[in-house]
């Protein structure tokens, strides 16, 4: 858009015409416009300052080259006082600026939903990864000082089971990490989004309520999922009798994402037997 010549007042003709009436088509100078809005009859005019004005630039209606004024409900487009006489008498008519800043306001709302959401969420991932890396250190630790205690018989057991949390531990790693990206991207376009309404202020209603409108498009298009439920992570002692090498250790199941470490009954001797060979084979023991 290009940028008017400066120019002065054309009420006083002393001041500067910082100030762009749209509807009186007009320069103002700040004391000039403060009247002007004071005024019964154009206390709902609109104005353009700086940069921003451009008197080549005339949003007016094609047909009858009036100034827009209202917004239709029903064609859901913006029509000027004749348009809305001729082609509009029986539909839902409303004053064209209170239309914009009630679509504007709409989109600032669902913007900032989305954000204090996705912040609610990020936290809570980030809380809960924090509650589950403890507590697969505290099932390592307590692995590995029951190992310490029998360690010349279950070395490799207790390899194995480590192994085995490292593993699941890095799954449930690698798909918190996917969606705090997901929810670190939806709050990154959602403050773009806030930055782009905030240099939209200064556009002339029509403009702004089409920008609004595809703007407003794009973000209906996130669909901010709930987080779903943490992992977990736990592990349980058990008193061991005996020297057999499963009567040690409780059963390593992973279900839903949890990792538990439950008491089992005493191996038979087949069961030993079965055991020590997997530990060789380095298979994991599934009952």
């Amino acid at each position: 858009m290009a940028q008017a010549a400066a120019s002065t007042c054309e009420i006083c003709t002393a001041g500067p015409g910082e100030y762009y009436c749209q509807q009186c088509d007009q320069s103002f100078c700040g004391s000039c416009k403060s009247s002007h809005l004071r005024t019964k009859s154009c206390k709902n005019h609109t104005f353009l300052s700086g940069p921003n004005i451009n008197k080549d630039e005339k949003l007016l209606c094609t047909e009858h080259e009036e100034i827009y004024f209202f917004y239709c409900q029903d064609c859901d487009i913006p029509v000027c006082r004749i348009c809305s006489v001729e082609k509009h008498s029986r539909h839902l008519m409303t004053d064209l600026t209170k239309s914009t800043e009630k679509l504007r306001f709409e989109v600032v709302k669902n913007i900032e939903a989305k954000v204090t959401t996705s912040k609610v969420n990020l936290s809570k991932i980030e809380k809960e990864t924090q509650t589950y890396r403890d507590e697969v250190k505290a099932v390592i630790k307590t692995i590995t000082e029951e190992g310490n205690y029998w360690k010349n018989l279950i070395d490799k057991k207790v390899d194995s089971f480590v192994r085995l949390l490292h593993d699941e531990e890095q799954k449930t790693l690698q798909n918190i990490t996917a969606l705090t990206k997901v929810y670190r991207g939806d709050i990154e376009n959602c403050q773009q989004w806030e930055k782009k309404i905030k240099k939209m202020e200064t556009m002339a209603d029509v403009l702004l309520l089409q920008k609004l409108k595809k703007l407003k498009v794009d973000v209906d298009k996130i669909d901010l999922n709930p987080v779903p439920g943490r992992s977990y992570v736990s592990y349980r002692n058990k008193s061991p009798s005996g020297t057999e090498v499963d009567s040690l250790f409780g059963e390593m199941q992973f279900k839903e994402g949890k990792a538990i470490m439950e008491k089992s009954e005493k191996p038979t001797k087949i069961q030993v037997i079965q055991i020590m060979y997997c530990l060789v084979r380095n298979e994991q023991v599934l009952t």
